[in-house]
């Protein structure tokens, strides 16, 4: 019995002493890899293994100095300058036209006007416009009409408004392509500051110049 535990004993020892002198790299299966962790960032041989790919930086926030490309309008050329002061009074005078038969049935002048007072406003947002309603009401009440502010001097017009600046125009046909006339006044000196056309083959063409033609009336 004796013999027995002792033998067994030997055994157990045998095995033992086998295993601590295996040369490294023959029992694969025995080796242990340690991966580092958020508690253990480092594994054993002092490497990360598990480092995330960096984060791209934060979007800066939109200020007044950065806003939002889709807040902006369309880009003037550069070295440009506004002819149209801040607070400036702009009247927008009834475009006049000289257009017959289909063309007449066509076009509607006093869209095309309220069109041009929309993009002067959006060109020059610091200037005062004036609605197509001041304009009649502020006629009529020295007895004149919107008649009679197109038989006369646009620059004259303009001063019995009130306005700095004053924009006229005629709607009229030359060729195969409609055109509008536009021509911005200074009423304190009576200058012609400049001019600017709108053209297009059809009303749709017309409407879609006029932005256009506006930015560069009141640019300079």
């Amino acid at each position: 019995m004796i013999a027995r535990a002792t033998l067994m004993l030997l055994s157990f020892a045998g095995a033992l002493a086998s295993v601590s002198c295996t040369p490294p790299g023959t029992h694969p299966a025995a080796i242990v890899h340690s991966e580092s962790t958020d508690a253990f960032p480092v594994n054993w041989e002092g490497q990360r293994t598990n480092v995330p790919p960096p984060l791209p930086p934060p979007a800066p926030a939109p200020t007044s100095a950065n806003p939002p490309a889709a807040a902006l309008g369309p880009a003037a050329p550069p070295g440009t300058r506004l002819r149209i002061q801040p607070r400036q009074l702009v009247a927008v005078l009834e475009l006049r036209t000289k257009l017959k038969g289909q063309d007449a049935d066509d076009v509607d002048a006093a869209y095309f006007g309220n069109q041009v007072r929309a993009q002067l406003k959006l060109g020059a947002p610091d200037a005062q416009v004036m609605t197509r309603e001041n304009v009649l009401v502020m006629l009529q009440a020295p007895g004149k009409t919107l008649a009679d502010c197109e038989g006369e001097c646009e620059v004259d017009t303009g001063r019995r408004l009130g306005a700095d600046l004053v924009i006229s125009g005629e709607i009229l046909r030359v060729g195969t392509k409609l055109k509008i006339d536009l021509r911005l006044h200074d009423t304190h000196s009576g200058q012609l500051l400049q001019g600017a056309t709108v053209q297009g083959k059809s009303v749709d063409e017309l409407d879609a110049d006029l932005p256009r033609a506006v930015r560069a009336l009141i640019t300079q």
